[in-house]
């Protein structure tokens, strides 16, 4: 495997690791003891008290090109989905929380987190779980005729405190009986979520079937092509690091600000002559929604920035807001967990320890602001943390004992400065929406259809799904193809798919969507106690393999790409004797040459085959030409016979006419 290829294996598997167990406490360096369900405050003092020590090395930096070049790259890779997730909340919340509350709240968690948190590494933002969850329990506030920022206020505080408790009980070790099978779930759910909502809103607005002219249709086939270039950029250039093209370095570049190239490119695109440049609702491209550019530091709803938690509620109000708040920390135990994981796993050969019960503590204070304010809550991120360790690596390239090129981490910059940094550059984002609001709405839809492909590729589930549609003996020989009956393969993906499809179709359809993240956490039992009665533990043990190493990861991987670069053509095809075969004479008046040209006007034509002998040995080596030969020597032995016979005969009557 290339260089190319194992980077991108590399990004591939930090953006879908969720899905591939990575959940264990040996992948993420916690210690193999069980740790008991419940321990008032012991897992915090133990983070603090191992913690403690390095918090004044943490502020000391020893390669300044290395942290700021990680500070702007995770600025770039957090800026961009977050716009997107703006746009969905936009939607969804009918303009209440749109692009200036999303970057706010990113850049204010993130400065508490990078102060205040145990492992800095880990960014703090917006994801794309919390826009599908604050757009499914928005209906809740009419149903209990509530102001909206009012309930949000009260979610906001019981979640925090429900975080807060969590973590000084030990409830965070919760997160070690999560499985892929949960997890490959998760991501599966939130790919075809994304898919969905990018497609929706790409076609939707189209209006197709009316037969009435409308004035804006032709922007909307324009933000529809803006949407699908803006994809087709990004996910060419996620491939980057595959090419032969260019140097590694560029090709490193090119994948990591795909979005970013993206969303430069069709945004100049957007401005071309001949492209109805008018304002949003008036015929012209739909853009960023900004109240005001530049922005004049007010909420994109008309109200003011502290929320009043008494007005325009009631006390059934306050504790109906307990159930969304339930349903942030369901989602956030595992999300952030999952993300703290993997930005510690030890690839990154990180030399400070963890603090996992601490950090989810600090969790549950970024709530507080975010209620005061009304904003949205975020958590770790995934895949933007783990990328963030991974740029502040120092690394080399080795071949391992599979053949497989990968990167080893010598040395990583473990400080706060470059979480700090990407958070205060949220607000020179918020002071630069005039620059945003050039970027029309087409191109974050389309950035959208990105982010649900690279969800999809690279899902475990996903991927036995394709090898349902390929022959089985050029399936790959993966350990889930070796070990299991294929049929017990179909049935426990089906099991998958029937849960990820069940908890989409409530999340978006229901009215009761809001309860999604209890859904998830509902796997967890399903896997523990209902599974093992249908499944056995051998199958099991490679169906949903918690334990594996990312060495077998890598071979499997390894596998599969041997696989997809296998021909298509069965060598039973390429031995089917073409028709002019049957005529040797034909074929032998056929000119076959190797024409090798080393330089201008010097053609060389390879004399060393003799072309009589190959032709020869191909047909006789040919099946169809033998039996064509048996059923020719047949009739010409018949032939023979008979002049024999008949020659006899001749004789026969030369002698008798002689006697």
């Amino acid at each position: 495997m290339s260089d190319g290829d194992a980077q991108n294996d590399k990004n591939g598997r930090e953006s879908t690791a969720i899905a591939g167990g990575s959940v264990t406490s040996e992948s993420s360096g916690l210690k193999s003891e069980q740790e008991p369900l419940i321990s008032f405050m012991t897992g915090i003092k133990e983070d603090l008290a191992a913690r403690k020590p390095y918090y004044v090395d943490d502020w000391k930096v020893h390669n300044y090109f290395t942290v700021i070049n990680a500070t702007l790259y995770a600025f770039v890779i957090q800026l961009i989905p977050a716009l997107i997730f703006a746009e969905l909340m936009d939607r969804n919340t009918e303009g209440n929380l749109a692009t200036a509350e999303v970057l706010m709240s990113s850049g204010i968690m993130g400065i508490i987190y990078a102060i205040f948190a145990g492992q800095p590494l880990t960014i703090m933002g917006i994801t794309g779980p919390v826009a599908v969850l604050l757009g499914t329990s928005y209906g809740l506030t009419e149903q209990f005729d509530a102001n909206y920022f009012s309930f949000f206020f009260w979610t906001c505080l019981w979640s925090g405190l429900m975080h807060i408790i969590s973590a000084m009980i030990g409830l965070v070790t919760l997160v070690w009986s999560v499985t892929p099978f949960t997890t490959q779930i998760f991501e599966f759910f939130i790919a075809i979520t994304f898919l969905y909502a990018a497609l929706r809103d790409l076609i939707e607005p189209l209006y197709l079937g009316e037969g009435e002219q409308r004035d804006d249709r032709g922007a909307q086939y324009a933000t529809l092509l803006l949407g699908l270039l803006t994809f087709g950029i990004s996910w060419s250039l996620h491939f980057a690091e595959t090419w032969v093209f260019f140097t590694r370095q560029l090709r490193t570049f090119l994948t990591s600000y795909n979005t970013a190239i993206a969303v430069v490119v069709v945004t100049g695109l957007s401005y071309l002559p001949g492209i109805n440049q008018m304002s949003n609702g008036a015929g012209g491209l739909d853009r960023v929604n900004i109240r005001f550019a530049p922005w004049d530091w007010q909420p994109t709803a008309d109200r003011p920035w502290v929320v009043n938690p008494l007005y325009g509620i009631d006390a059934s109000g306050i504790f109906a807001a307990m159930i969304p708040g339930f349903m942030f920390f369901l989602l956030f135990i595992i999300d952030h967990n999952v993300s703290s994981i993997l930005t510690q796993s030890p690839k990154f050969n990180l030399k400070k320890p963890s603090a996992y019960h601490w950090d989810f503590f600090i969790v549950g204070i970024t709530f507080l602001p975010c209620a005061i304010l009304g904003l949205p809550p975020g958590n770790g991120l995934i895949p933007q943390a783990p990328l963030h360790a991974r740029a502040l690596c120092t690394r080399k390239f080795e071949t391992d004992r599979f053949g497989v090129t990968r990167e080893v981490v010598t040395h990583c910059e473990e400080q706060r400065w470059s979480g700090l940094g990407q958070s205060l550059l949220m607000f020179v984002a918020l002071s630069a929406f005039t620059v945003l609001s050039w970027i029309p709405r087409g191109c974050l839809f389309g950035l959208l259809l990105y982010l649900g492909m690279g969800a999809l590729h690279g899902n475990e589930i996903w991927e036995r799904i394709t090898f349902c549609f390929i022959l089985p003996k050029k399936r790959p020989a993966v350990a889930v193809v070796r070990n299991v009956k294929w049929r017990t393969v179909q049935l426990f993906t089906f099991v998958q798919v029937l849960c990820a499809g069940t908890i989409f179709a409530i999340a978006q359809f229901a009215s009761f969507g809001y309860i999604y993240p209890a859904l998830l956490a509902v796997l967890v039992p399903l896997r523990s106690y209902v599974l093992t009665r249908f499944f056995s533990k051998e199958d099991l043990k490679h169906l949903d393999p918690s334990d594996e190493s990312e060495e077998e990861y890598h071979e499997e991987q390894r596998l599969i790409k041997e696989a997809e670069r296998t021909p298509s053509i069965d060598p039973e095809a390429i031995e089917q004797p073409h028709f002019q075969e049957f005529h040797p004479g034909a074929l032998r008046k056929r000119e076959h040459k190797r024409r090798h040209t080393i330089e201008k006007h010097h053609d060389i034509v390879s004399e060393n085959m003799n072309l009589d002998k190959y032709l020869d040995e191909k047909i006789n080596d040919d099946p169809m030409v033998g039996r064509l030969k048996a059923h020719n020597s047949r009739n010409s032995l018949h032939s023979s016979m008979d002049e024999g016979a008949n020659e006899t005969a001749k004789e026969g009557v030369w002698k008798n006419e002689a006697v």
